[in-house]
């Protein structure tokens, strides 16, 4: 419960601090009990910024709406599709899954 109230009252305190700012972010409230890993979010975290700021700076990007048929998926080193010797990669947009057409993944 002790946690909960240094939430509300850190946010309550940012908003004050911070009038112009609408959205921060996304907040997750948990009790203390419940275990938790903060190395495997942050470094969830800092991988999806990395995939975006790898779309970001990709300068032409193929997107397809659909696979063709007889791809196979690949859940290393991260999940991608190979499709003859094309790989794609799922991606949100607009609530609708596209396919980003990225370089042959590296193994780790």
């Amino acid at each position: 419960m002790r946690l909960n109230s240094f939430v509300i009252l850190l946010m309550t305190a940012m908003t004050l601090s911070y009038p112009l700012m609408t959205y921060a972010g996304k907040v997750v409230v948990r009790n203390s009990s419940e275990p938790f890993d903060a190395f495997a979010v942050r470094d969830q975290v800092l991988a999806e910024h990395d995939w975006k700021e790898a779309l970001r700076l990709q300068r032409s990007l193929t997107i397809i709406q659909s696979l063709p048929s007889g791809c196979i998926v690949t859940p290393s080193p991260y999940r991608h599709y190979r499709c003859g010797h094309q790989f794609y990669r799922p991606y949100a947009h607009n609530n609708q899954q596209l396919f980003i057409q990225i370089d042959p993944p590296k193994k780790r």
